[in-house]
């Protein structure tokens, strides 16, 4: 599905994007303070030892030519307001060649996708340029292997020729089957595609009324064929679940709190290690050789650093959780959900956070 939304050139783009980011030509060399800093503080003139067919006194002196500091470029693509994908750094590149390649479901609505180039530097990075490609173009047909020209933030190029190959195809939705008829319609049946977890038997859901629930407070649900729906303790579950766990520990979630104690007023026998708090439990299991993996919501308005403490808005406490795993074998990451560059900065710091609000 690909829909024009408005006279502005706006479309929805529903469906796989898929990027191949070839090669980048005749950027410029943003690291042209650092080189200079650099030469300042580096011996003049280094002399060392060469030999050659021309030269064979060994104390012949020769001035090594030292090597050139240029751009470490990389790029970004945005849709929206929010990052896509990301290629990795080319070290010192003013010819910088990627080619990789990103399958993205998206369900975006804009008049144009960006990509930037940037300069990943030692104080962070910095912007190049940017390649702007209209939305409907790319609705329109597929790009093969096509040089665009990156265009600074004052509208020009940085450098004489600076450009970007790229290749781009967007499938709609219509034309996917396995969104049409989903799982079911793949033939071989191997789930959603281009995941990280491939599709398996004999997963369970089960559905809670709240976090924990005491005997008696909840009334009876009777169900079809006479049956009657258990209320389970969610908490309690999720204890005896981490605690069983013997590969893999993956907890997604929009707060997740080390210092919870999940079993509050046990139902049955906890085994060793029940009684702790959700971040000690993690880190215990973690000690056992499970692999245990966090990724939680970055709230944009907290924080933690030397001058800077703030709970933030919602006090999720991932700037508390990140520490606590901090030095543990334990992987935390946080991950921020990008705000489109058309709101407010206070909106752009939460956009989730005003969402709930509202």
């Amino acid at each position: 599905m690909a829909d024009d939304s408005d006279s502005a050139g706006t479309v929805l783009l529903h469906g796989d994007l898929d990027l191949w980011i070839h090669e980048a030509r005749r950027l410029p060399n943003m690291d042209m303070l650092t080189e200079r800093l650099r030469r300042c503080f580096a011996p003049c003139g280094a002399i060392v030892p060469h030999r050659s067919a021309d030269h064979h006194h060994p104390h012949h002196p020769h001035h090594k030519h030292p090597k050139i500091i240029t751009s470490d470029p990389y790029v970004t693509v945005r849709l929206s307001g929010a990052t896509l994908a990301r290629t990795r750094v080319i070290s010192n590149s003013e010819n910088p060649v990627w080619n990789e390649h990103f399958n993205i479901p998206v369900a975006h609505s804009d008049d144009q996708i960006q990509f930037n180039v940037k300069d990943d530097d030692i104080f962070g990075a910095q912007l190049i340029g940017t390649v702007s490609i209209p939305a409907a173009d790319i609705v329109a047909g597929e790009i093969d292997r096509k040089w665009f020209p990156i265009l600074g933030s004052n509208g020009k190029p940085p450098k004489p020729e600076s450009a970007l190959l790229l290749s781009i195809r967007f499938t709609p939705m219509s034309e996917t089957s396995e969104y049409i008829h989903g799982l079911a319609g793949d033939p071989e049946r191997k789930g959603v595609q281009n995941t990280y977890f491939p599709v398996r038997k004999g997963g369970l859901v089960t559905l809670y009324q709240d976090a924990h629930v005491r005997e008696g407070d909840l009334p009876e649900i009777r169900l079809d064929e006479g049956r009657v729906f258990e209320h389970e303790k969610c908490w309690e579950d999720i204890c005896h679940a981490i605690l069983e766990a013997h590969h893999l520990i993956y907890i997604v979630g929009w707060s997740i709190y080390c210092k919870v104690r999940l079993v509050r007023e046990p139902t049955r026998p906890l085994p060793s290690g029940g009684d702790l708090t959700l971040g000690e439990l993690l880190k215990y299991k973690s000690q056992e050789g499970v692999r245990v993996c966090l990724l939680v919501w970055d709230d944009k308005t907290s924080h933690d650093k030397l001058f800077l403490k703030t709970a933030g808005v919602m006090e999720t406490h991932d700037e508390e959780t990140r520490k606590f795993f901090k030095h543990s074998s334990v992987i935390c990451v946080l991950a921020p959900r990008y705000a489109s560059s058309k709101l407010s900065i206070v909106k752009q710091q939460s956009p989730s956070t005003l969402k709930l609000l509202e």
